[in-house]
């Protein structure tokens, strides 16, 4: 009986120590929470972390210079198809001096377009790619190996060889060399019925063959006896065997009704000229069997951490290809700027002083028009490969003298073609990427008093990208990023932080701001993304207060969030931390 009265008495002290110790847990869990509820963190209005844009500045350096002369070289690569002056002829800045052919120039901007097209299009399938590959579930064992056990060799019959198709021979006439002699296999020559012509796939065209599909510098119109009319059309097919009822691996068409008129072929032609080489110069369209990638990412059996490092590797790609594209962008604008340029126009005021005929002036290494200015000053200075898109012919720079204190405003008559050598010493000092080619620009000064032969000057160039000057941009040190992309932590309508992810646009400021296509609006209040307590979950008040930044009338403890705040926060996946509460639940004072 005493047995049971002790065990009773301690199975009360087991009870009740149990029940103080996880009172005691309860208690700790509790004050903990409450403790982490009570951690806050300072949010600023987005007007004061955003601004407008009202253009950038860029800014180089530069010498004024007297007396000026403009001087024109001979150049190999281009030809000259006009001269609008005469010697002793007063000419005004903007005045046309010459003319360069446009025809190689041309040439060049639809092979730079079309090089920008080929980069988006790979750039395209780039992405394309990855978001299958974003979409593909991987498997949850390795792909197999070497098999632990040896497997029952079936005996295999051998198959019964199947035969190999063959191509019947041509029957018409197979070209390896086409000249005005050569005769297709049909077509009568027309555009709408152009001749056809079967050729090896190393095939060359004679010069004679290709004067004769334009019409042009023959010398003579084809008489009844001739084969081929002129101008005429033609489409050039490479076919499977070398036969005309093989598959057609390549082809191209040219009409010269269409041609003969566009193109100079006395600096395009050589005595023997291949499919390609045609192909490229007149940039015809061609057809060619090419095979269509297979992307099927969930057939190669993909383990997790092959399919990770396989999205890396293609987000590498997408980098590199964007950087391709850029490039090619650039290109083009060049090629483009070229061509705009091929009107040689004075870039002073004065007199043509020297006119000389063009191989005199290349034996000698002497320029061959001269103008010469009058009284008239000019400031050369440089500006980086990037902004030639951005700053042109024409555009207003303003430049300072510290050697008498004065300021001037000039106006951009030329920017160069070529970047300046940098062993050449005619460096200027400029702002932008130092990795990036400097183009020297000249502009002729407003008004020059005070001026001096080699005086130096700072030069200021406005610069009007293509930002918008409506949009928002943001401080870029409040964003963020992570795999799912950009983001700010913002304060939610119950005051509290979670993340916000962004649609992004361009910089401006030398990358200072960035755009915010969607996100976010001026009315939002947002955090320092860095620090130990920007958190998701942890309570927001307005920087320099203790006021929250939303009102708490419908929101705070025991009440209940509006979902429609979570935004995209959820959509990316993204969770509130240990201890924070989501909007939509209930806090427990």
């Amino acid at each position: 009986m005493s047995m049971n009265k002790k065990t009773k008495k301690n199975l009360i002290i087991a009870s009740v120590t149990a029940v103080l110790v996880v009172a005691f847990a309860l208690g700790l869990w509790f004050f903990v929470q409450y403790r982490a509820d009570r951690r806050t963190v300072d949010v600023v209005p987005m007007m004061n972390v955003t601004t407008q844009y009202w253009g950038d500045q860029t800014y180089s350096s530069g010498t004024a210079a007297s007396d000026s002369l403009q001087e024109i070289y001979p150049t190999t690569d281009k030809t000259i198809s006009d001269i609008y002056v005469e010697e002793g002829q007063q000419v005004a800045v903007g005045d046309p001096l010459l003319q360069y052919d446009k025809t190689k120039l041309e040439l060049d901007v639809e092979s730079k377009d079309l090089a920008v097209k080929q980069a988006e299009i790979e750039l395209d399938d780039a992405e394309k790619q990855l978001k299958k590959l974003q979409n593909t579930t991987p498997i949850t064992t390795p792909k197999p190996g070497t098999p632990t056990e040896k497997p029952i060799v079936t005996p295999t019959p051998t198959p019964t060889p199947t035969p190999t198709p063959t191509i019947k021979p041509a029957d018409v006439t197979l070209y390896r060399r086409l000249d005005v002699d050569s005769k297709p296999y049909a077509g009568s020559g027309t555009s709408e019925d152009p001749y056809v012509f079967l050729c090896t796939d190393d095939c060359v065209m004679t010069r004679e063959f290709l004067l004769r599909l334009l019409g042009d510098g023959s010398g003579a119109t084809p008489g009844p006896d001739d084969v081929l009319a002129s101008p005429f059309a033609a489409i050039f097919e490479v076919r499977e065997g070398d036969s005309n009822y093989g598959d057609l691996l390549w082809s191209f068409k040219l009409d010269g009704n269409d041609l003969s008129g566009n193109f100079q072929v006395s600096d395009l032609l050589t005595g023997s000229n291949t499919l390609e080489s045609v192909e490229e110069i007149f940039d015809a369209s061609s057809k060619k069997a090419t095979p269509t990638p297979s992307n099927d990412y969930d057939d190669m059996g993909y383990t997790k951490d092959q399919l990770k490092e396989e999205i890396e590797k293609k987000r590498q790609e997408i980098k590199n290809l964007q950087l391709k594209v850029k490039q090619a962008k650039l290109d083009l604008e060049k090629s483009k700027l070229a061509l705009e340029n091929s009107t040689i126009r004075s870039t002073v005021d004065g007199v043509v002083r020297t006119l000389t005929d063009v191989d005199t002036a290349t034996a000698n290494n002497t320029p061959f028009l001269v103008v010469s200015g009058q009284g008239q000053f000019t400031i050369k200075g440089s500006i980086s490969e990037s902004l030639l898109t951005s700053v042109h012919v024409g555009d207003v720079v303003n430049a300072m003298s510290y050697e008498n204190g004065m300021s001037y405003t000039a106006t951009i008559s030329e920017i160069s073609e070529y970047p300046l050598d940098a062993n050449s010493g005619g460096m200027y000092g400029s702002t932008g990427n130092p990795n990036s080619s400097q183009y020297e620009f000249t502009a002729v000064v407003d008004d020059p008093e005070g001026l001096t032969n080699g005086m130096y000057l700072e030069i200021t160039l406005n610069v009007q990208g293509n930002a918008s000057s409506d949009a928002l941009y943001l401080w870029k040190a409040y964003i963020r990023e992570d795999e799912a992309g950009s983001y700010v932590m913002k304060a939610g309508i119950d005051n509290r932080l979670y993340k916000q992810y962004l649609e992004l646009g361009a910089t401006i400021y030398s990358g200072e701001y960035v755009e915010v296509i969607s996100g976010l609006t001026m009315d939002d209040y947002i955090a320092f993304p860095y620090g130990t307590d920007v958190q998701e979950g942890v309570r927001t008040v307005v920087e320099g207060t203790e006021d929250p930044p939303h009102s708490e009338e419908g929101t705070g403890e025991n009440s209940t969030g509006d979902s429609s705040n979570v935004d995209n926060s959820l959509d990316a996946g993204v969770y509130p931390a240990d201890g924070a509460v989501m909007e939509g639940e209930v806090v427990v004072g």
